[in-house]
């Protein structure tokens, strides 16, 4: 009996020894993945965090760390899935951060409308998140600003299909049209020079005529002075 009892002690003692033994490496393990993050070395401390919630799965924690590396470097989509593994765990309790995260994902892709919802969700969880408060305001008014900017988008584009269907309706006639139109020009320009030659040939023409005319005044003059000098009469 005494046998029983010392044997089955001693496997108490070894499983919670291996238990303590596990939770110390991976609290290690953890800590020296922050440290990295600390220091900035991103890459090592997602490497490291990665690691650990491969190894120890069911801790939400060890999730939300190897995300937030995740972010760092630029892995939204794996951050996104590990931030989500984190919250579907009930006994994780950084939930508004976590939510809070989600939402800078969401923005990083410019997901305005997600971002929002999920900064209102941790707005939820923790009233007194100022981070969460500011980028939902942010947020809101980075979303008005990208449906402004649509709504012109899909204005104009409609603008340029009208024009392009109106194109199209004139498109069998276009050269014929240009071509007739080039015509007409032509015949335009060609009228105008030949008013502008009759302008300037009746305006020689009667400088001719205003000319001739003096001379013959001229002449006319001098021949009633000589016939005066003969007769002596200027009366």
């Amino acid at each position: 009996m005494k046998t029983k009892l010392l044997i089955l002690f001693l496997l108490v003692f070894v499983s919670f020894l291996s238990a303590e033994l596990v939770n110390y490496d991976k609290v290690i393990r953890n800590s020296k993945g922050q440290r990295y993050y600390d220091k900035k070395s991103y890459q090592q401390a997602g490497d490291t965090f990665k690691k650990n919630a491969l190894e120890y799965p069911k801790d939400p924690r060890l999730h939300f760390n190897q995300a937030n590396a995740q972010v760092k470097n630029d892995l939204l989509e794996e951050a996104e899935q590990n931030y989500n593994l984190a919250l579907s765990n009930n006994s994780f309790n950084e939930r508004s951060e976590a939510l809070q995260n989600l939402g800078n994902v969401k923005f990083k892709q410019k997901d305005y409308k997600n971002a929002i919802k999920y900064y209102r969700d941790s707005l939820i969880e923790d009233p007194e998140n100022a981070d969460a408060r500011h980028n939902y305001e942010l947020t809101a008014r980075m979303l008005q600003k990208q449906q402004q900017q649509k709504q012109e988008s899909d204005q104009n584009k409609d603008n340029d299909d009208k024009d392009q269907e109106n194109d199209q309706k004139n498109k069998p006639g276009d050269q014929q049209e240009e071509k007739q139109k080039q015509e007409e020009k032509k015949q335009q320009t060609q009228e105008q020079k030949m008013k502008e030659q009759k302008k300037e040939d009746a305006d020689k023409m009667l400088k001719a005529l205003l000319q001739k005319e003096k001379e013959e005044m001229k002449k006319q003059k001098q021949k009633m002075n000589i016939d005066r000098s003969k007769t002596g009469k200027y009366w």
